[in-house]
């Protein structure tokens, strides 16, 4: 309880307002398969958002093939020719109809980004299924990877995408994308006041009448995306995220929520630090601004993207660092062209 009036605190009337004001919604028709539990007749949408993204982030396993809650190429390729770890995959591509016509992954659906979080769309989403959710570069498939999660599907997002699965014209775009990353990094450790992630949870799906209120809450957030300008579709790239930075008036907050010993050997000037698992923290959240714009960075932007998902459903207007750390720093980069550049699965057609 003291955890949520602390949240509740932090958030403006207005919102609490308006999210309570979603509870006379319906949802999306995935939630028939959602466990039972008690209703929220008697608690906010926002009580029930905070709940879930909490556990959401604090029951993400950081080993296995689905770590952080990604798959490489390989391993899903691997996966997919065996056909009883097949028959449990259900493949997601939320790139556009055009670009998933000229090749995808054989017996991926295809929905465009925009509409992941449609009632229709999630509709025909297994829960009984492992969902890969696949984009162009992976980015916007971990976006859709953390929203689901939240709504009780059992997500990964591919790394890298298609770029990582076969060779196509978008491997050459990532190269050109961190060719310039030599943008300074600070050396200063990690502040505290930031409390880690409580390890109690594991991932489970939210009851019927949560599943109403986080599915209403996803539509929203994914329909109203911006496809242009400097944060199009939640992501900014690092040469824009450094023209601001060296404005204060357009400063972004930027949260590093890679871990503590990655964070502390090179980060972007004035960034907090806090891990993936512990961002929804509710004492945690109370700390990131509500008035101001969060660019959410990671390793190579998948796990932001998640978390950016995530905070938006919160309320707050977040942003990722499109390829993480690798584009501002070249961190890791060289590891993860190789990746790409290595991709050579087939596509169906």
């Amino acid at each position: 309880m003291r955890r949520l009036l602390i949240f509740l605190a932090a958030l403006p009337l207005g919102i609490v307002m308006l999210l309570s004001g979603l509870l006379g919604c319906g949802g999306g028709g995935g939630g028939a398969g959602a466990t039972t539990a008690t209703t929220v007749a008697t608690r906010s949408a926002a009580d029930v958002i905070a709940e879930r993204a909490e556990k959401v982030l604090a029951s993400t396993s950081s080993t296995g093939d689905y770590a952080c809650n990604t798959i490489t190429a390989p391993v899903l390729a691997g996966k997919l020719a065996d056909p009883v770890q097949k028959d449990g995959i259900y493949l997601l591509d939320v790139r556009k109809q055009a670009d998933y016509g000229g090749g995808h992954i054989e017996g991926a659906t295809q929905v465009d980004f925009s509409a992941w979080a449609a009632p229709v769309s999630l509709a025909r989403l297994p829960r009984d299924k492992k969902i890969v959710v696949v984009s162009y570069t992976g980015n916007a498939a971990a976006q859709a990877t953390g929203g689901l999660r939240m709504l009780g599907y059992d997500a990964a997002a591919l790394k890298g995408g298609m770029d990582g699965w076969a060779k196509n014209q978008g491997q050459a775009l990532v190269v050109q994308a961190l060719s310039a990353t030599a943008y300074p990094v600070a050396m200063a450790p990690s502040p505290s006041g930031f409390l880690p992630a409580p390890s109690k949870f594991a991932f489970d799906q939210p009851s019927v009448s949560s599943y109403s209120v986080l599915a209403q809450k996803a539509n929203i957030i994914a329909g109203g995306m911006q496809p242009a300008g400097d944060y199009a579709n939640n992501t900014i790239t690092a040469a824009r995220l450094s023209q601001k930075m060296a404005h204060p008036a357009q400063q972004p907050f930027v949260l590093d929520i890679r871990q503590k010993s990655d964070f502390d050997k090179g980060h972007i000037e004035a960034a907090a630090n806090i891990e993936f698992a512990a961002v929804t923290v509710p004492e945690n959240l109370v700390q990131l601004p509500k008035n101001k714009k969060i660019v959410v960075v990671s390793y190579t932007g998948g796990t932001a993207a998640q978390a950016v998902t995530v905070l938006r459903m919160l309320g707050y207007d977040a942003a990722l660092l499109k390829y993480g750390m690798m584009s501002w720093n070249g961190s890791g980069k060289q590891d993860y062209l190789k990746y790409i550049q290595s991709a050579n699965n087939p596509l169906a057609r």
